[in-house]
């Protein structure tokens, strides 16, 4: 949402197999496509981006940023959520198609994750020409498009273990995870509009207050699963001894109230907030939060221990996006203690074009 409220030793061989067996993608399994034995004991990178393409302007600059990744040596990517800007129109059925095709032009691997713009905003935040969806049945579509099967978007595809094949959760099949080296790596339906938690009156808010009970309705069902999901995949992380967790979602958490909101505004992360501290503090390895939605480069250690020290095992990364088309890498280094290092890639072309 356009709104501001808006870094040791690969997986033994052992570990790979049963994660195959598990239906989870391993190392070995991603190879066998196009890798060249990342399992071993070396480094490897990833690209990170979102909230893209916004406007005219962004839609000339998106291809460049999609050729500049498929010239890098990047294993996949994740794409962090919004396809649009949530006033650049409405949230018809070619904003997905045409975003599908963008996707699957990137010749490795691409998960994707929901952004708010994509279905919480879509009845119509932004104002005239910006609604007339139903946000659920809007993220109901986005799921059938983008996740009809447990591989991931791009030209070479791998295998993600999606919430939605355990009993009771069916319908979230944006929540995955996969294991490649020593990293596990998680998404969560984590959303901008503060998680569509909304309040009468709070960011545009014009609905009546039965649809407020019915979208708030859905928040709690979904942040539940999103909790069951991350304590779970933290669970299997430790069981796996992988050396780090890599956390993606779309939203801005707005951790320790860094952008001096009234409660109202953020409370949607009341609860997956606090519950992502816990696994970070009792996982013995490295934690990374990836998100996007206030479209603002930003490397940090935001969570601290109840002393007031920070967590120097966590680190936060927020991706570009908006009027700045460009992406992230990080590097998984199984060398070094933080594991994770994250730079960001700035695509020439895209620099000072308007």
């Amino acid at each position: 949402m356009h709104n501001i409220w808006r870094g040791a030793a690969a997986l033994a061989a052992t570990a790979a197999i049963a994660t195959l067996t598990m239906g989870v993608s391993s190392a070995s399994a991603v190879a066998d496509k196009h890798d060249d034995g990342h399992a071993k004991d070396r480094p490897y990178t990833i690209g990170l981006f979102g909230d893209m393409p916004y406007g005219a302007a962004g839609r000339v600059e998106y291809p460049r940023l999609i050729d500049d990744m498929n010239k890098s040596d990047i294993k996949f990517s994740i794409f962090d959520g919004d396809l649009k800007a949530g006033g650049d129109g409405t949230c018809a059925d070619s904003l997905y198609t045409t975003s599908l095709a963008s996707f699957n032009s990137q010749k490795r691997p691409v998960v994707v994750i929901p952004g708010d713009n994509d279905w919480t905003d879509c009845w119509g935040r932004y104002g005239a020409g910006t609604g007339g969806f139903d946000p659920l049945e809007r993220l109901d579509h986005e799921r059938q498009v983008f996740y009809p099967t447990d591989q991931s978007l791009g030209g070479h595809t791998m295998t993600l273990q999606r919430q939605s094949s355990e009993p009771g959760y069916k319908k979230y099949r944006e929540n995955v995870r996969w294991v490649y080296g020593p990293v596990m790596y998680v998404t969560l339906d984590v959303q901008g509009s503060n998680d569509n938690l909304p309040h009468a009156g709070v960011d545009g808010e014009t609905r009546p207050d039965s649809e407020i009970a019915r979208m708030t309705a859905e928040h709690q069902e979904r942040e539940a699963a999103n909790i069951h999901w991350l304590s779970e995949s933290y669970a299997e992380a430790k069981r796996l001894g992988v050396k780090g967790v890599l956390v993606t979602w779309q939203a801005d958490p707005n951790f320790s109230n860094e952008q001096k909101l009234q409660p109202a505004q953020y409370d949607g992360f009341n609860e997956i907030v606090p519950e992502l501290r816990k696994q970070v503090l009792a996982f013995p390895g490295q934690s990374a939060l990836v998100h996007g939605d206030s479209h603002y480069f930003k490397l940090d250690k935001p969570l601290k221990y109840d002393n007031g020290q920070v967590v120097e095992k966590f680190t936060r990364v927020e991706t570009f996006g908006d009027g700045n088309t460009h992406w992230v890498e990080a590097t998984i280094d199984p060398r070094d203690p933080n594991l994770f290092e994250f730079s960001p890639r700035i695509v020439t072309a895209n620099v000072n074009d308007r």
